[in-house]
């Protein structure tokens, strides 16, 4: 039996395919002439065509050539094997495997964190986040303003990416390379006059308060600290305390005196303990409610909330006022005025920076030229 022909099982309506066009036999792979002696090289990768203009054929075979192997070189190719190896594992389950903290407040600002983080770029495959996608998500918080929680968030996903290298899910932290949100501290320091101001109006708000704000600035210790500082922690003539943030452990001794109020450490946690009042704590409610019976500690949000009150009735206005963790700063300038005192051990610094942060007066004060005597 004769076979038929390729036409008679494809039937005759199949189109053959275009002729090339003998000239360009030999033209390299995405270039093309739209109109004779104009030149163009389609992008293989994006598929957008760039226009080489009118040059000479040589010319334009050359360039496309150079284009066509570095197009190459940009495609990322993976083997099979590569890619059945490769993690699936996104920023969302990554973040899942971050310890939570501690701490109720850490726990609570890493959960508002990470739900940013995971809104923003949770569903990225860990091996696929680049630095560009950390960047946008900060640039996004940027423009709304959010400059400290940008911080944060850059200061929790580079932490987020060390995890993922520790785990193997990423090659590298490319969260580290992103620039660091510039955060303007708006609230003003506190001065001399203004805590002298403030103390005098402390005892209409609260008779515990003048001791608190003293025992703040003579040891220099946090809201925390001062909170939750108990008698028993002053012992043959040093107070040995842990800060409540950090961890870090502190002796002071109890003759420190800061000459500026003429108090010493001594005589300020022997005024704490005058009261009449029987408790745990040096700074406690000494009238008591309720709510609150004699001798139990002050809530920290109290503190701030009753030092805010006696500022007001000292006339300084609301604004950028300052706070009362503001008196830890004024601790230490005048204690660096007064000369004698590590004030980056007083004040549990670890690190130089965080210690000049502290001692930044934020343009209140000039800076005093200091000379030594001929």
């Amino acid at each position: 039996m004769a076979c038929k022909s390729r036409d008679s099982f494809t039937g005759h309506s199949a189109m053959a395919a275009r002729p090339r066009i003998r000239r360009r036999a030999n033209w390299p792979e995405n270039l093309h002439e739209p109109r004779p002696g104009y030149f163009v090289w389609r992008n293989p990768i994006t598929k957008k065509t760039i226009a080489l203009g009118n040059v000479p054929l040589e010319q334009a075979i050359f360039e496309v050539l150079e284009a066509n192997a570095k197009a190459k070189e940009v495609v990322v190719t993976k083997r099979l094997v590569e890619r059945m190896d490769a993690h699936s594992e996104t920023i969302t389950v990554l973040l899942k495997r971050m310890p939570a903290g501690e701490k109720v407040n850490t726990i609570r600002s890493r959960k508002y964190l990470d739900k940013a983080i995971s809104d923003a770029i949770g569903h990225i495959h860990c091996d696929a986040l680049t630095t560009k996608h950390v960047a946008d998500m900060l640039t996004a918080i940027e423009e709304r303003g959010a400059m400290r929680w940008a911080l944060q968030v850059r200061s929790r996903v580079r932490a987020v990416c060390r995890k993922g290298m520790a785990l193997g899910w990423m090659e590298k932290n490319p969260a580290e390379p992103t620039e660091r949100p510039q955060v303007k501290v708006k609230r003003q320091r506190l001065s001399l006059e203004a805590f002298r101001a403030i103390l005098a109006k402390a005892p209409e708000v609260a008779l515990w308060l003048p001791n608190a704000m003293l025992l703040a600035l003579v040891s220099g210790q946090d809201r925390a600290t001062i909170g939750r500082w108990e008698r028993s922690f002053s012992n043959s003539g040093v107070s040995v305390l842990t800060r409540v943030k950090t961890g870090v452990r502190i002796a002071i001794p109890n003759e420190l005196r800061m000459d500026a109020i003429g108090m010493s450490l001594a005589d300020v946690i022997a005024r704490c303990k005058s009261t009449g009042v029987v408790s745990k704590y040096l700074i406690h409610h000494i009238r008591g409610n309720p709510a609150a019976p004699k001798g139990r500690p002050i809530k920290l949000k109290t503190i701030s909330e009753k030092f805010t009150e006696a500022r007001r009735l000292a006339g300084i206005p609301d604004g950028n006022a300052p706070t009362f963790h503001e008196i830890r700063s004024l601790s230490k300038r005048l204690y660096l005025e007064q000369g004698g005192v590590d004030t980056k051990a007083l004040l549990g610094h670890m690190t130089d920076a965080t210690a000049d942060l502290y001692a930044n007066t934020r343009g209140m004060e000039p800076i005093n030229v200091k000379i030594s005597g001929a």
